[in-house]
Parts: structure tokens; sequence; C-alpha cells
């Protein structure tokens, strides 16, 4: 064989080499979080208000479909919100301390937490059934989504006693405090900006 094919051949089968390496290493090259979401730490997270605060509505293109995001929104259309953005998605769970640290220093700089200061999560007072139901026997407890128990991380601002049981409201959500994120409960109805996470 001569020079020239010997070096055709050995091109040929490092190109093929490259294209099968690139072919079983594709996924490490992708982002893990595709837009509209961002990585902090290991998980996948949108913001509604991770926009110019002078808009109403976030419009973004996911999965070749077009939407128009309502910035502020109830906790139940909030949640509607995420899994429309993407079926795995739904309102926050904060697991630890760390990865509320992680969310912190993330809303404080690029979230706009200057024009909303308050995010839902996905807690809530009081277990949900399969039914979505309230189970009224755990309301004096607080959990994430349908989780079967209470919640393992919380850091609730203590706040004096409401005159009336759960005046407070029922759904969970997160608000700055100086430089702290913390956790509230507020009226469900009430419209604010919200935080989702792929699952």
């Amino acid at each position: 064989m001569s020079a020239l094919g010997k070096s055709f051949v050995g091109l040929t089968g490092l190109l093929l080499l490259t294209i099968g390496y690139i072919y079983i290493f594709k996924d490490c090259w992708q982002p893990r979080c595709l837009k509209p979401f961002v990585e902090i730490g290991d998980r996948c997270y949108f913001f509604s208000s991770n926009k110019p605060p002078s808009f109403e509505y976030y419009r973004m293109v996911y999965k070749d479909r077009v939407f128009s995001v309502p910035v502020i929104m109830d906790w139940m259309h909030a949640n509607f919100g995420c899994e429309t953005i993407d079926p795995q998605a739904r309102l926050v769970t904060i697991r630890s301390f760390h990865e509320m640290r992680l969310l912190s220093d993330y809303m404080r700089y690029r979230a706009h937490a200057q024009t909303h200061a308050i995010f839902w999560s996905g807690g809530h007072r009081g277990r949900l059934s399969d039914s979505k139901d309230v189970d009224h026997g755990t309301l004096k407890d607080f959990y994430w989504h349908q989780d079967s128990y209470p919640m393992n991380f919380t850091n609730f601002v203590p706040t004096e006693q409401p005159q009336r049981k759960f005046e407070n409201g029922f759904c969970v959500y997160l608000e700055f405090m100086g430089e702290e994120l913390v956790m509230g409960v507020e009226k469900c109805d009430r419209k604010i900006a919200f935080v989702c996470e792929l699952n």
C-alpha cells in the first residue's frame, strides 16, 4: 500500500474514532438545563421574574412552543405555569440550607429581587391526598407537593400567632429579609412571582 493510501486509512480511522467519541459523549457537552431553565448547583430552575422588570409576561420558546408566562400568579396557577413550561417542572422544593443559600445568591443578583422580592414555592399547609384534597388532620404541618412526610427543612420567620387559626394562609412563599431568603405563609390567591424546578 502506498504512503498516500496508508495516510488515508489512518485519517479515516481517526475520523471514525472521533465521531464515535462524539456520539458516546454528546450528552456531556449539552447543557443539563435548557432555556428558560438555569442550572444552580445540580438542579434546573425557572424564575418567572428572570427578565426585565418592565415586562408583565415572560415570552419564551421551549421545545418549539411559544409561551407567554405571567410573571406573577396565584399559587395554583403558578403550579400550572410550571407544568405548562415543562411537564416535569413544578414549584420549587427546598431540601437543605445549602440549596436555600444557592437559590438566595442567584435570586438576589439575577432574578430581579429588587422588584420581585417574594416568590411562590411548592410548600403548603397540610398533606395532599391523591385526589388533591387536603388531609385536615395534618394542617399543623407543612409539606412539599404530595410528599407523605412534613418538610424536613424549613426556615420560617418566627411571627406572632395569628388571631384566627390559619389566618395567614396555606401556601409557602420565599422572601428576602435583608440578605437572607426565608419562608413565609400567605393566602394562596395572592399574585406573586414564582420559582419552578425540573424533577
